[in-house]
């Protein structure tokens, strides 16, 4: 059974101003484990540097997501497990393309191999978009201090957040592989 979904959205936030235009998003669910990897595809125009990408990112509606299985519904002031106040644009940090590769291709295969279907829906949509992104920005672990109410329910084998930014193809893509 192939859990592979994309999903389009045909307007943008006002709220980013227009800055980032959320355009779909691609979630990568194996049914043998309960990992999964959401990646929301955003545009991003090349005169806007980095720093406002990222605040931008952050004040857009699709950025709030709580990955606790609340459908469509967007949260207010959480995202993933963390208090969305404790999230800005300094909070990311540089990650080097090669760690985040690893990062995740050891974090995929923590309990079983995935499906054949699912594989091919990482090697397509994730890793390229590593080996091609720009610039990576992670969002390091920040459960010590910023950890919502009940954020213990997402990535209890972690929570790894990474902004690829491909400028070539004005493309910001917000990847997170975590599980529940």
């Amino acid at each position: 059974m192939r859990k592979v979904t994309v999903m389009t959205e045909t307007h943008a936030s006002a709220t980013a101003e227009d800055k980032v235009v959320y355009q779909r998003k691609i979630f990568v669910n194996p049914a043998v484990t309960r990992q999964w990897v959401s990646i929301k595809v955003f545009t991003v125009p090349a005169d806007v540097d980095d720093h406002t990408t990222l605040a931008s990112m952050i004040a857009h509606v699709r950025y709030r997501d709580s990955y606790a299985g609340t459908g469509e519904t967007d949260m207010v002031d959480k995202h993933g497990p963390y208090w969305l106040s404790a999230i800005t644009p300094g909070t990311f940090v540089v990650a080097n393309p090669a760690a985040v590769d690893t990062v995740i291709r050891t974090w995929a295969g923590y309990y079983r191999p995935w499906p054949d279907a699912e594989r091919a829906a990482m090697d397509s949509e994730v890793y390229p978009r590593i080996q091609h992104a720009t610039v990576i920005y992670q969002l390091p672990d920040i459960r010590a201090t910023a950890q919502h109410d009940w954020g213990e329910v997402v990535g209890s084998d972690g929570f790894h957040e990474y902004v690829m930014i491909d400028r070539a193809a004005g493309e910001l893509a917000l990847m997170v592989a975590s599980d529940d």
